[in-house]
């Protein structure tokens, strides 16, 4: 009997962790879902903002750790100061947007569209990746110029 108590105990404490999946917060979300145009500091910890297209939105400061940004359009969007580590963002078009100060960590911005993207400053570590073709490296902790 203890043994059937232990595992639906056991068994309780992993769908209470299931239902805390989501990191994000909720009104943050829908804003940006929705088209607002200014989000600074945002909570999208995780987010499914899969192909969304935002043009001349502020994000600035942005919590978007773990993001899934995959197909996304970002174009001229503030995205300094912003935490990005670890997001997901495969095929992501980030032309003319401010990355400075940006937390780049573990990023694979390797398919990503950087024209005229200011990404100098934005910080990165042994896991970002650039385009090859791109005029940028990361150099120590942030994005420098080749």
């Amino acid at each position: 009997m203890e043994r059937l108590t232990l595992l639906f105990a056991a068994g309780l404490m992993l769908v209470a962790g299931a239902t805390n999946a989501v990191a994000y917060k909720e009104s943050h979300y829908q804003a940006v879902k929705n088209g607002k145009k200014v989000c600074q500091w945002c909570d999208l910890k995780g987010a499914d903002l899969r192909k969304i297209k935002l043009s001349g939105v502020d994000l600035s400061g942005a919590d978007l750790t773990g993001a899934n940004l995959a197909g996304a359009a970002l174009t001229k969007v503030d995205l300094s100061g912003a935490d990005l580590t670890s997001a997901n963002v495969a095929g992501i078009d980030l032309s003319d947007t401010n990355l400075k100060g940006a937390d780049l960590d573990q990023v694979d911005l390797s398919g990503a569209i950087l024209k005229g993207a200011q990404i100098e400053t934005a910080y990165c570590d042994w896991a970002t990746k650039l385009p090859a073709n791109s005029s940028f490296v990361c150099a120590g902790v942030t994005i420098q110029r080749k």
